[in-house]
């Protein structure tokens, strides 16, 4: 069974989660990044971006979704289940993409800047699953 019964399922799981980084500490790394980050996902089918803001901006990204309209500099696909594990921190990234769980398109040696920080971020989306009553999706895809 799926961890996310339809796109907007995601949408409303990860993409509310990707709203609430931009407020964290670790946000201003999108910016080592040098563009746009977009996620495209798979069974469901959806897309989700990050967008560097300016410097000076009160939060370093906005999400947006849907079909990019500016360039993407770095996009990685993967189904929504391997995205849920990953940002459980159950699934190595580099192994991800060996594997081609994950496929990246762009410069991902800009994208290999996060993986030091991931685990920082780990624990936030688990906090964020208790927070909006989706405890239930924390045992899904052990």
């Amino acid at each position: 069974m799926a961890v996310f019964e339809s796109a907007q399922a995601l949408e409303d799981v990860l993409g509310n989660f990707f709203e609430r980084l931009r407020s964290v500490e670790q946000a201003y790394l999108i910016h080592q990044i040098g563009g746009t980050l977009e996620f495209v996902f798979r069974n469901p089918a959806t897309r989700i971006r990050w967008i560097p803001e300016s410097p000076n901006a009160p939060l370093p990204f906005r999400v947006a979704y849907g079909s990019p309209t500016d360039s993407v500099l770095l996009t990685f696909e993967q189904d929504g289940d391997t995205a849920h594990r990953f940002w459980l921190g159950r699934v190595n990234l580099q192994q991800a993409l060996a594997r081609q769980q994950v496929v990246a398109h762009g410069p991902l040696s800009r994208a290999m800047k996060l993986i030091p920080h991931l685990d920082t971020i780990y624990p936030l989306y688990r906090e964020y699953l208790q927070e909006i009553g989706r405890s239930d999706l924390l045992e899904v895809g052990r």
